[in-house]
């Protein structure tokens, strides 16, 4: 089954992009669009597997911690971007690309910081 997922992951990952982008054109559903992160989430842990089964549990669990830190971090300068654009009154498309723009780079920066830490932690000393 795990070898299917691996020679689909392209077009299953294209199918959830899909579902995603009807989702938020159309349909506007909070809980389709959590089952396809969700599932999105799931199969880069299934494609990845072989290199997490290499690293230790403490690797694993500041790994998990960086990116629940991250996550809490994002989550935390949306809220204060917020807070500081309020009085300000820009347009609501404004404040919405500001909003998008923010969760781009804080993806990515914790993107960027999670490959370096999951690398280091693969190579042989």
């Amino acid at each position: 089954m795990l070898k299917q997922i691996d020679s689909l992951y392209k077009y299953l990952m294209i199918m959830l992009l899909v579902i995603y982008l009807i989702n938020s054109i159309y349909l506007h559903e909070v809980t389709i669009t959590f089952t396809a992160i969700t599932l999105v989430i799931l199969l880069e842990f299934i494609r990845h597997r072989h290199h997490i089964k290499q690293l230790t549990y403490s690797q694993l669990s500041i790994i998990g911690v960086v990116l629940l830190a991250g996550i809490a971090g994002i989550i935390y300068l949306l809220v204060m971007i917020q807070i500081f654009l309020e009085p300000i009154g820009l347009p609501q498309k404004m404040e919405s690309v500001l909003f998008f723009a923010c969760i781009i780079v804080g993806i990515y920066i914790l993107w960027y910081f999670i490959g370096k830490l999951f690398g280091r932690a693969l190579e042989k000393p």
